[in-house]
């Protein structure tokens, strides 16, 4: 019989004897708050769980078999906008960053992030040429065009060239016209700090329909994710990508900028009609202070649940860990969320 100390060591040892390593690695990553780009925990090697996390506006992470994907970079945001809980100077690690355009809430903080991580920068011609006029070394850049096909570890990443949303005149002077009633005017400081991130990006014209990109990610198990950072009409790209590796086990689309629900869900609801995912994660419905407004999600999960009862969804918290089966009988499955 055990006791004392020997026992309490056996106790200890008991997960590593359940679970195994690889299990051990990969409830590390699904069990706290801390992202992989930051130096918090990833999936091991041996584990075929990949952790997901929504990192505001339309950045997510994926760490996988002791890899992390990142995409977007926009962490150090306008002034009074939601807390991300980190910094783009605490950005550590990457082993490869995608960009889906090269507007500035999907971009500003890709030189640090770059320069932190000397992960290769992946992104449309127009995007690339902001990022070096960022500071990004050019030999750390890939440019990617419709079509092409990427490999980075155990990642195969597809590309098509997908249209940024566009909006009615009016609707931007209509939301700020909202918080300028029910919220009070931006300090000095405050204005100098949105102009000076919002400087962090381009608004070329040619964003809308040449410079933005989907991006498809496939594991060696054959699990699949497709990731939209702006939710515009269904191009011939994203058709053929869909046709290539579609039905996903995991679509991320962008659910901005209307203010109703009816007009957002127009734009949203083709991609993840054409992708027919087992899950999906929504992205870019939080507020950009001053110009758009906190998205409620209930009328498209309800559309969802009606329209396309296979398909689950979860709208996680800044840094929750979704952690998701990759391969075997149950490849595609949620196998723990923390709130």
């Amino acid at each position: 019989m055990l006791t004392g100390p020997s026992l309490k060591a056996a106790i200890l040892a008991l997960p590593f004897l359940v679970l195994g390593l690889p299990a051990l690695a990969a409830e590390a990553a699904c069990d706290g708050y801390v992202p992989a780009v930051i130096g918090g925990p990833v999936p091991g090697a041996e584990s075929d769980t990949v952790a997901i996390r929504w990192l505001a506006n339309a950045n997510y992470e994926f760490a996988y078999k002791g890899k992390v994907y990142l995409f977007d970079t926009y962490f150090n945001r306008k002034a009074r906008s939601h807390n991300v809980g980190f910094t783009a100077e605490q950005v550590n690690r990457a082993d490869a960053v995608f960009v889906s355009h090269a507007h500035f809430d999907h971009i500003s903080d890709v030189s640090p992030v770059a320069k932190q991580t000397k992960a290769p920068i992946i992104g449309a011609e127009i995007t690339i040429n902001e990022a070096i006029r960022l500071g990004v070394p050019k030999e750390q850049t890939v440019v990617a065009k419709n079509g092409d096909q990427l490999k980075f570890g155990d990642a195969t990443i597809d590309i098509a060239l997908a249209r940024h949303s566009t909006i009615q005149d009016g609707l931007q002077a209509a939301l700020g016209q909202v918080y300028a009633v029910d919220t009070r005017p931006d300090t000095p400081q405050e204005k100098t700090l949105t102009a000076y991130v919002r400087s962090l990006g381009s608004n070329d014209p040619a964003i809308i329909d040449k410079g933005t990109l989907a991006f498809a990610i496939t594991f060696p198990g054959g699990w699949k994710a497709v990731i939209f950072g702006s939710a515009g009409p269904v191009t011939e790209g994203d058709r053929e990508l869909a046709r290539k590796i579609g039905p996903v086990d995991l679509a991320i689309v962008a659910y901005q900028p209307h203010a109703v629900a009816e007009r957002q869900i127009e734009d949203t609801w083709p991609l993840i009609e054409l992708f027919k995912p087992k899950l999906f994660l929504p992205a870019h419905h939080d507020a950009s202070f001053g110009t758009w407004l906190d998205l409620g999600l209930e009328p498209l999960f309800l559309k969802l649940r009606e329209e396309m009862p296979g398909t689950k969804f979860l709208a996680p918290l800044y840094r929750s860990p979704i952690c998701v089966a990759t391969t075997g009988a149950q490849k595609g499955e949620v196998i723990s969320f923390k709130y």
